[in-house]
């Protein structure tokens, strides 16, 4: 057996990129000069060990710290600081940004609604009584940008970059855990306000008076709503009071990520939509 034969059958035991031709050779190279040992010689230069506890405290204490800062900061290689945030499972990635900053009054808000939200029973029985609600613009031409698989060394088919004047229409999605409770295409020409609102909630209100009879009858329906000014308005708050059976979920200002639907519902149902004739 020669190294590349040596080489290729490492690759298939251990994987693609395990070892190369190169360093089977260096390796055949060592062994025939009556080397075996496995042991790395001692060398100059860096170590390639580091503690795991001085790279967490560097991380605590800079966490947008380049692998190459942590490495001068450690006294390590920046490639030995990328194997171990690789192994600790680290990923490097930009903050989400809040569309506004908080007040101390609106951050004391915040933190109150969601201990009163915690303060629920958190089981199936809780989750099954929430209908959350969003509305989102939907190309009417949505080409298909999935992953494929092609040939090593090929490119995908390019497809067209979606331009944000093409056309499109808003559509507004009422869901639970079963699925799509409700959904409607908002008219071309009109904005989601509080009197187109409170006129998709009656339509909300009776979808669920067929669909989930005993939840409006027993009065444990959970309308799960952000705080977009239709939803906040006294025209909306009306409605809702007139809707013998629902009960709306505090929500925390400015918290998309309590907002599920861009999670659980728009990325599997943009393409169905996209392509709902009108």
């Amino acid at each position: 057996m020669n190294a590349s034969e040596a080489a290729k059958n490492i690759n298939e035991a251990y994987g693609d990129g395990t070892s190369d031709a190169r360093t089977a050779r260096r390796w055949f190279a060592k062994f025939n000069s009556g080397e075996e040992t496995l042991e790395d010689k001692p060398r100059s230069g860096r170590p390639t060990v580091l503690d795991e506890g001085d790279l967490q405290a560097a991380l605590d204490a800079e966490p947008s710290s380049s692998t190459r800062e942590l490495g001068t900061e450690l006294g390590v290689s920046h490639m030995t600081v990328w194997n171990y945030l690789k192994q600790l499972d680290f990923v490097h990635k930009k903050p989400r940004q809040d569309p506004h900053e908080l007040t101390e009054a609106q951050a004391a808000k915040r933190v109150e609604i969601c201990r009163q939200l915690l303060n629920n029973p958190l089981n199936d029985r809780f989750w099954k009584r929430i209908v959350t609600c969003d509305e989102k613009w939907v190309f009417l031409v949505n080409p298909d940008r999935s992953k494929r698989w092609v040939p090593k060394g090929d490119n995908p088919t390019s497809v067209a970059r979606l331009n944000r004047f093409d056309k499109k229409v808003m559509i507004s999605v009422w869901w639970n855990v079963d699925g799509i409770v409700h959904f409607e295409l908002v008219p071309e020409g009109k904005a989601v306000n509080a009197e187109l609102y409170t006129e998709q909630l009656d339509r909300v209100y009776e979808a669920m008076r067929q669909k989930y009879p005993t939840l409006i009858s027993r009065k444990r329906a959970l309308l799960q709503q952000d705080n977009a000014p239709a939803h906040r308005a006294k025209k909306t708050q009306g409605k809702i009071a007139e809707l013998d059976g629902i009960e709306v979920l505090p929500h925390p200002a400015y918290s998309p990520d309590l907002a599920p639907s861009d999670y659980g519902l728009f990325s599997l149902y943009e393409t169905l939509f996209a392509w709902t004739p009108l």
